[in-house]
């Protein structure tokens, strides 16, 4: 018999398979929500700084109110709490998510929020490169507009189905999002990064993407060690002339691409640069 599980809803421990909401709900009715997928790695919490930080430019952005629980030290806890509670022994994928409260159709009643911590356990403590190349396609149907909004882990998520339902049909591992402009926007749940010489490129905020948290930090570390970074528009012709692409996202740090459409790929940059990530990271454990 599974043992039981449980989340965390505004401060209240609950199982996991009892209501805690109704279809009022405001992240169901309208994806009045954003939210933090988040890495516990041998007890540590990973960039929740970072998260944050995030989470507080998004709930800006929204119009939501900030939660006093919502603190960096109130979130260690709960989430070191819902650890043991659900026995994952220090390594669990952490989502956070934060709603708006109900009331109103559109146009809310109330700009006060809940959240809602769920964990599920991780099989790996550590970041590691994946055996074999991810085989990457253009998701090319529905296009993602480039705006301020474009930028939020929110529950807005259709683009990223529809994009999953592609991958699955093709048989491959991601699609790349596009935007408007018909660019690279980012991969399904990870942005992406190519290699050219020793030159790093990734899509620029301002052209759809995510502002994911393993994004910046890759950003900010590889030019602090002297690399070349730009943030730019990024095209089908881009991907085929780079050396290295990888998509990055903090529950697997960095996945190389071995393949798009013609163009093969290797993954020696790459397999240097996670190692460097996770050395650091143990560092902090």
């Amino acid at each position: 018999m599974q043992a039981p599980t449980f989340l965390n809803f505004n401060g209240n421990i609950t199982p996991s398979d009892q209501p805690i909401f109704t279809s009022a709900n405001r992240a169901f009715r309208y994806g009045d929500a954003v939210f933090e997928t988040i890495r516990l790695q041998q007890g540590e919490i990973l960039f929740l700084d970072r998260h944050l930080e995030r989470l507080r430019n998004s709930m800006q952005l929204l119009g939501m109110l900030p939660h006093d629980d919502l603190t960096f030290h109130n979130l260690y806890l709960s989430i070191r709490h819902l650890d043991q509670v659900n026995q994952l022994k220090g390594n669990g994928r952490i989502r956070l998510e934060v709603f708006r409260n109900d009331g109103g159709l559109y146009t809310p009643q109330t700009n006060h929020v809940s959240y809602l911590i769920e964990v599920t356990p991780l099989s790996h403590k550590d970041y590691r490169l994946n055996d074999h190349g991810l085989r990457i396609e253009l998701y090319p149907d529905i296009k993602k507009p480039m705006s301020r909004l474009s930028n939020l882990k929110s529950s807005n998520a259709l683009y990223y189905v529809m994009a999953g339902l592609y991958k699955k049909q093709l048989g491959i591992e991601d699609c790349l999002v596009l935007n408007t402009e018909g660019r690279i926007a980012e991969a399904i749940s990870s942005n992406i990064f190519l290699i050219r010489g020793n030159e790093l490129f990734t899509p620029g905020l301002e052209e759809a993407c995510v502002a994911g948290v393993m994004r910046e930090y890759i950003i900010e570390h590889e030019r602090l060690n002297g690399r070349s970074v730009q943030e730019t528009g990024i095209t089908v012709d881009d991907l085929l002339k780079a050396d290295e692409i990888f998509l990055t996202d903090v529950i697997h740090g960095l996945r190389w691409v071995g393949a798009f459409r013609h163009k093969r790929y290797f993954n020696t940059t790459s397999r240097k640069l996670l190692n460097a990530i996770q050395e650091a990271q143990t560092k902090k454990v």
